[in-house]
């Protein structure tokens, strides 16, 4: 009796084909992933837009941007229609994935932020990751890398901790005899803490006393 050796050449073309078919099918899950990153991606800008619009609809009746956002712009509220802000915005927005967006406000300007998925989006500054050019005092760049702002200010540029008292600058290191001054040179150049008028922090830290 002969031993059979080896494989056919049906046999090879089979097992190839079926390899074929289970790469198409990998492949066409993982291209399911990208435009669904982009729907949400998507969303988050026309929900930051919305934001930015109810913004400015405040300032034209009040003067000013809405103060204390904090009470309202938490995870219970998302979609929520019963919140302070519903007269200019409602239901209330919220990241895709269930957390309110990033708010900063001040009395004339304000910025809002989200996490795009997609990191090539355009939208996204160049080199967001990698430049050090780009001050965000006090919060992390890998937590958002998109946003909107008041139109005095760009919504990425030398955000100070609102907690700070912009008024005059204390120059010094952290921990090493900070004094007052009227400017401020290079990186030792922090702002006044309101909570702790004599404390250099880094949350406070600047390039410069203006902002």
């Amino acid at each position: 009796m002969n031993k059979r050796k080896g494989f056919t050449l049906v046999e090879i073309l089979i097992a190839m084909a079926i390899v074929i078919i289970i790469a198409i099918i990998m492949v066409g899950a993982f291209s399911m992933i990208n435009p669904m990153a982009k729907s949400r991606d998507s969303q988050r800008k026309k929900d930051l837009n919305r934001i930015k619009q109810a913004f400015e609809e405040y300032f034209n009746d009040k003067g000013f941007y809405p103060q204390d956002v904090s009470s309202w712009n938490i995870k219970s509220n998302c979609r929520s229609s019963n919140i302070d802000f519903s007269k200019y915005l409602s239901p209330w927005p919220c990241d895709p994935d269930g957390s309110p967006y990033i708010i900063f406000i001040e009395t004339n300007k304000f910025r809002v932020m989200a996490n795009l998925e997609n990191k090539k989006d355009e939208k996204i500054p160049k080199d967001w990751y990698i430049r050090t050019d780009i001050l965000m005092t006090g919060v992390d760049k890998n937590k958002f890398n998109y946003g909107v702002s008041s139109p005095n200010i760009v919504w990425y540029e030398n955000y100070i901790n609102p907690n700070c008292d912009t008024n005059y600058c204390l120059v010094g290191s952290v921990g090493g005899g900070c004094g007052t001054g009227s400017s401020c040179i290079g990186d030792n150049c922090y702002l006044s803490n309101t909570s702790s008028p004599g404390d250099c922090t880094d949350q406070c830290k600047v390039s410069s006393c203006g902002y």
